[in-house]
């Protein structure tokens, strides 16, 4: 049967896509459903540090996670894992409770969240950047079944919202207005570190917010190509990312 609070949501929720509130309306939504105590989004991506979605505050130990402690998560080994096609799973599923408690991870960072039950949401928006909804319930298993049964049926209502806000979001990148640093001083850059012509057309199409296969497209070369020389621009500017990119050109 159909959660009628859950269902009540989402309309919200689809009003909001596309505006800043979005994953907060998200978070709203599922919380909706008793007996979830905690519940995050999140950004994950094989080439940058996990992101908190939402406007709730970043609190000590979140910021521990994204820094660091993420790389020892097994559920950040999953969500990586582009062989594993699962997009919903427990993190109970993924270990061995008691090596799991033995770990270094547990022992660090994890036992000081206080979650049980972890349960995770995957939802792939492209190759690389996938959204994480977690959550987690002090209740027993039984509870937390009876929960995810009535989650299910509009599991694919949120998982389409997520999809086209994401998409909505890639589009207003593009259109908009970045604040660069002087024009001098990214010539001084290009210039310092040798970049070729191509080189620049690729950094300054990249700093409007264009992925590879759309500055291929425009550029009118392969998708291949553009990579070949992002590989050259990043050994050249001495950075290993996108986003030392950004930070390296644009305040």
């Amino acid at each position: 049967m159909l959660n009628s609070s859950l269902y009540d949501t989402l309309p919200s929720l689809i009003n909001s896509i596309g505006q800043q509130q979005f994953y907060d309306q998200v978070a709203y939504s599922i919380k909706a459903l008793d007996p979830i105590s905690n519940i995050r989004i999140v950004s994950y991506s094989k080439t940058n540090h996990p992101v908190f979605l939402g406007g709730y505050p970043m609190s000590e130990i979140d910021e521990v996670y994204c820094k660091s402690a993420y790389l020892l998560d097994p559920v950040y080994d999953m969500i990586c894992d582009d062989k594993v096609q699962t997009e919903f799973f427990t993190l109970d599923s993924l270990v061995n409770n008691d090596d799991f408690r033995d770990s270094i991870y547990y022992d660090t960072f994890y036992q000081q969240l206080g979650w049980c039950n972890e349960t995770n949401i995957v939802i792939g928006t492209n190759s690389d950047k996938k959204i994480c909804i977690v959550y987690s319930t002090k209740d027993n298993d039984s509870s937390v079944q009876a929960l995810n049964r009535e989650l299910f049926p509009c599991l694919n209502s949120i998982k389409a919202a997520i999809l086209t806000h994401e998409r909505v979001g890639s589009q207003l990148q593009l259109n908009q207005v970045i604040e660069h640093e002087p024009l001098d001083t990214r010539r001084s850059i290009f210039e310092n570190h040798h970049l070729t012509k191509r080189e620049k057309e690729i950094v300054e199409l990249i700093l409007t917010g264009l992925s590879s296969a759309s500055i291929a497209e425009k550029c009118f070369v392969s998708e291949g190509t553009v990579k070949n020389h992002r590989k050259n621009i990043y050994r050249k500017l001495k950075i290993k990312s996108q986003a030392e990119l950004f930070r390296k050109f644009i305040q």
